[in-house]
């Protein structure tokens, strides 16, 4: 159940997506880092869960992180998808549920991210998030995709 207005569900349903679209990059494309920071609050925090511990990370240190991945080679190529979301909210709180795909240098790995977002000067944003990708021994139940 959910408190919000259909508008309110729309335009927090859409945030991940930007994000995800925004952090993308292939030879031919750079990511949108000034995007990727409008989905998020100043002082947002992001869980890569990948090492199975939680480890926090300041919004400008994460874009560095990638951006390093990124200018090194380190990555080639980045592109994340949706594949569907659930949002729960009341007032200026929501929560987000958002199963994706991500394509690393041509291969694909799904996960799901859970995000906290936060109403400010009547925009949607990410306060905190995190994600974790699917594992052979631990695959995605179809209800979080």
């Amino acid at each position: 159940m959910s408190l919000l207005t259909e508008t309110d569900l729309a335009e927090i349903g859409a945030v991940l997506p930007r994000l995800y679209a925004a952090v993308g990059w292939s030879a031919a494309r750079a990511p949108d880092w000034d995007a990727f920071r409008r989905c998020c609050h100043r002082q947002a925090m992001l869980v890569p869960m990948g090492s199975g511990a939680a480890t926090p990370v300041p919004l400008d240190a994460f874009v560095a992180a990638m951006e390093g991945q990124r200018s090194s080679g380190a990555v080639g190529s980045l592109d994340e998808v949706e594949l569907g979301h659930r949002v729960e909210g009341y007032g200026n709180l929501a929560s987000v549920r958002s199963g994706f795909v991500a394509t690393i240098d041509g291969i694909d790995r799904r996960g799901v991210t859970f995000a906290h977002l936060v109403r400010e000067e009547g925009r949607w944003l990410i306060l905190a998030a995190a994600w974790e990708n699917e594992r052979e021994e631990a695959p995605l139940p179809a209800g979080l995709i």
